[in-house]
Formats: C-alpha cells, structure tokens, sequence
C-alpha cells in the first residue's frame, strides 16, 4: 500500500510539472528584420563640389572611379577584362548617357567598361531610343562626310558635305571612322573620333578615342542591345533605364555622319556648295 502512496506521489508530480510547463509562456527572441544597404548611385552621387569630399568606395572598383570628383568629365575610361571577356548579346547592353556624355558596358548588370564619348551637336543630335549593333566594320569610311580632291591631288575642301554636291574635277574621300558600330540605318553609329570630356561635338554618332574604340570592338558582339538615353541610369538596377527616358528622337532630316548612299551631283568648284563646312 506505501508502495502505490509513492507511485501515485510521483505521476502526480510529474503531470504537475508537465502541465505547468505546458503553461508557462514562452519568450521568442526578437529578430531584426534584414534592410539591404542601398549605397548612393556612384554615376551621379553629389557632394563632389564641396572641399570635404571624400570618394566613398573602394579603390580600383568601377564605383570608386565613377565617384572621383573629375567624373563624368574625364577622358580616362575604366576597364574589367574579365567580364569584358564575358560579353553576349543575352547577358550585357551598351548604355550611351547624353547628359554625362559617357558610354557604358553592362555585362550581368555589372559595368564592364566606361568611357567618354561626344555625341551629336544642336541640330544634328544624336536620337534616343533602344537599338542593337546591325553591323561592325574595322575599317569604315563615311559616305557623306571627308574632303574633295582635285586633279592636282591637293584638298580643297577638308570638311566636305557630299549631299552638296561634288566640285567638277574633284575626287571624294569619305572620312574615315575605325572601329564603326553601326546602330540605325540612316547612319547612327560608335566609331573612333575626336573627343572633348562632357561636350558634343558630332553631327549624330557616338565619338570615342582610338584605344577605347578598339577595346569595346574586340569584345561586342552583332544584335548587341544599345540604350541611347537622356538621362542617368540606375547603377543599382544594373543599367536600368526607363522607357520614358529613351523615347526622343530628332525630327527628321538630322545630319547623321553615315548616311544611306548619296546621290551625288556635280556642281562648278568655285560654288559656295563645293566648299560648304559641315
């Protein structure tokens, strides 16, 4: 009988400790819901005027060249080989920003290669929209622009507009642009040029220097997606820009540097056409 007193004793504590447990509240740690750290767009971060200024990124990534106080208005570019090598025209799109006058390669929404461009002057910009590379040529010569030659072999006119008219007894030498990207037909295109940092100085394509030129024509490829854009795009997003953002195109008629074959006339070589300055 003091046997079973115990045993039933010790079930009635244990199920007074079960049940006490099975009351007791139970503390949940607190947990911190995870904000991901939106840095500054490096391509337009402000600041850069002010004396105390300090670039916020890491030296030799792309973030901290676009946040040097110089940029947008460099001639230097910035380069990643690696990714550069990497190029497809699924994974990576060339972005043109007018008001930064910069060219930007995107390879899986990271930037490959960035450099100065100038783009199309009043009158003869440069039209905003979506394209893609429709053809490469190393060696490309402009079918409207390049100088009249006459019979003695001396340069009569360096600047020459062809849509003028041919001087009689002269020869046309279209100017030459290495490395073309051709991206409308009526002649828009990237090809080798003069440059100056932040101005315009074409009469439609994209200019860039020699060296660059060639970088980005060793590594792009055919069908190549181009954004030509009035505004900065969302380095955050990878390149993103907004459809309202690339929709200007110039009214036609625009001076594009290559256009579609011209007829040519011939008109007396001391007329004010034969000497027009493009």
């Amino acid at each position: 009988m003091k046997r079973n007193l115990i045993l039933t004793t010790s079930i009635l504590l244990l199920a007074s400790c079960a049940e006490q447990k099975l009351y007791e509240p139970t503390v949940q740690p607190v947990v911190q819901p995870v904000v991901p750290v939106q840095l500054p767009n490096p391509l337009n971060l402000p600041g850069k005027d002010q004396p105390t200024y300090v670039n916020p990124y890491p030296a030799g990534t792309h973030e901290h060249f676009a946040a040097q106080k110089e940029y947008p208005l460099t001639l230097d570019h910035w380069a990643d080989d690696a990714l550069l090598h990497q190029v497809t025209r699924a994974n990576s799109k060339l972005v043109v920003c007018i008001p930064q006058q910069r060219a930007r390669l995107y390879v899986n929404g990271r930037v490959a290669l960035d450099w100065a461009v100038s783009t199309g002057t009043n009158g003869h910009e440069t039209p905003t929209g979506v394209f893609r590379v429709i053809e490469k040529n190393e060696d490309h010569k402009s079918s409207r622009y390049g100088k009249f030659i006459n019979a003695e072999g001396k340069v009569t006119n360096s600047n020459a507009d062809l849509t003028h008219g041919l001087p009689e007894g002269h020869t046309f030498e279209g100017a030459g642009m290495p490395y073309w990207h051709r991206f409308t037909p009526d002649g828009v295109g990237l090809h080798t040029g003069k440059v100056v940092a932040g101005k315009r100085l074409s009469h439609g394509c994209i200019r860039t220097q020699n060296h660059v030129a060639q970088k980005f024509f060793q590594h792009s490829v055919m069908q190549l997606p181009v954004y030509i854009t009035r505004a900065v795009e969302d380095y955050n997003r990878g390149g993103f820009v907004k459809p309202i953002d690339v929709k200007y195109r110039p009214k036609p008629g625009n001076d594009y540097t290559d256009m579609a074959p011209v007829e040519i006339k011939i008109v007396p070589a001391d007329s004010p056409e034969a000497h027009f300055q493009a």
